[in-house]
């Protein structure tokens, strides 16, 4: 199956053989990578540095062998030698929160936000299977912040519903205002809440201390993403808010769906009814030593989260991200095949490199090459007069 039938039929792509699934996943990485190996000359470096080129990547046992970009690559000075396309081709810009201080910044073109739009479209279809009712929005607007990548993945929910609002304004959320919403909608549409766990978990410890009443809908879903760290550094237990989901708005467990991505990626990995992520057929997911990132680790061990995403044409998709957790290639009782992701945190203190050739060195060894070109240039002329 090749990257534009599995963009076409996300939901058949997922339930293939698991050597349909081997196979195809191969293919499209494979592809990907020789794109950026010819395009790109700070990635050219990395693979030349190796000495790996697209013919050696035969199954997938070889993708393990694909150089990884650590994101904090995208908070450098020099991030821009990243980009496969030219600047002038770029479409959007999406920014993290920049709680480390600086924020990453990921640049996109017409064909990977084209083929990002369609795969997350596609994938929502397919887990959620939403065709309309009312979504509450616990997180902002994109008119507020547009630069922000999980408001950018909820937005894309807007075209599947008939009616929305987006309850925090000015970085402030006011629960009555939600609670409003969700009554104006009683006995008329589905209600869903979507947002980041801790503000529907605020929105929930409301209910709870208030003492109020709320019953959504058979259909309504929970659908969350960013993360499950409040900002006073306490996580949220998944268990907890499953319990008191069901408690206080008469929500079961397999209607609460988390999603986890990064902004440097297009990966999305959505949640099935068994709570399981699910990896995207496009996307590998590869787990690396947290002392050797060039150590692949197996199935169900625990260490860093690389991605390997075949959608991206502004910059290689094959990334070390700053995340700890583990995969799972079982079968899922959903009858999805390939691979489901769980993180875990945060990787503690600095970021182990992976990059055989530095930003920095590599700029600095163009900047050697363009002065021995004016050089000889000079020669030239010299000899000529």
């Amino acid at each position: 199956m090749d990257l534009v039938t599995m963009l076409g039929m996300p939901g058949e792509a997922l339930r293939v053989t698991r050597e349909d699934w081997r196979r195809s996943l191969t293919d499209v990485v494979r592809e990907s990578f020789a794109l950026h190996f010819e395009r790109n000359g700070f990635y050219r470096a990395q693979c030349d540095a190796i000495g790996l080129t697209p013919g050696d990547i035969r199954d997938r046992a070889d993708l393990r062998r694909v150089p990884l970009l650590p994101v904090s690559m995208f908070k450098q000075a020099g991030a821009h030698v990243l980009m496969t396309c030219g600047l002038e081709d770029v479409e959007i810009e999406i920014r993290s929160t920049g709680t480390s201080g600086v924020p990453s910044v990921a640049r996109r073109d017409s064909t990977t936000v084209t083929r990002a739009s369609v795969g997350i479209f596609g994938g929502y279809r397919d887990f959620l299977g939403i065709s309309q009712g009312a979504g509450l929005f616990l997180c902002p607007s994109t008119a507020e912040v547009p630069e922000m990548g999980m408001v950018k993945i909820f937005n894309l929910l807007t075209g599947m519903l008939d009616d929305h609002r987006y309850v925090v304004r000015d970085y402030s959320f006011d629960p009555e205002n939600a609670l409003t919403h969700l009554r104006n909608w009683e006995g008329k549409m589905t209600r869903h809440l979507i947002g980041p766990p801790f503000i529907i978990a605020r929105f929930m410890k409301y209910l709870e201390l208030e003492d109020i009443p709320l019953t959504l809908d058979p259909d309504s879903l929970i659908i969350m993403l960013g993360g499950w760290k409040q900002y006073t550094g306490n996580s949220i237990s998944r268990d907890d808010f499953n319990e008191k989901a069901q408690r206080l708005l008469g929500i079961d467990r397999t209607r609460i769906r988390d999603m986890y991505g990064m902004i440097e990626s297009n990966m999305l990995a959505i949640e099935c009814e068994h709570q399981r992520k699910h990896v995207p057929p496009w996307c590998y997911i590869s787990i690396r030593d947290v002392n050797d990132a060039s150590v692949e680790l197996e199935p169900g061990k625990t260490g860093g989260i690389a991605i390997l995403d075949a959608l991206n044409t502004a910059y290689p998709g094959f990334l070390l991200s700053d995340d700890i957790g583990e995969v799972d290639e079982s079968d899922c009782p959903c009858g999805r095949t390939g691979q489901t992701v769980k993180f875990r945190r945060r990787r503690q203190g600095a970021e182990l490199g992976c990059c055989a050739v530095s930003i920095e060195k590599y700029i600095d060894s163009q900047e050697v090459v363009a002065e021995c070109e004016l050089v000889a240039a000079g020669s030239t002329e010299g000899l000529g007069a």
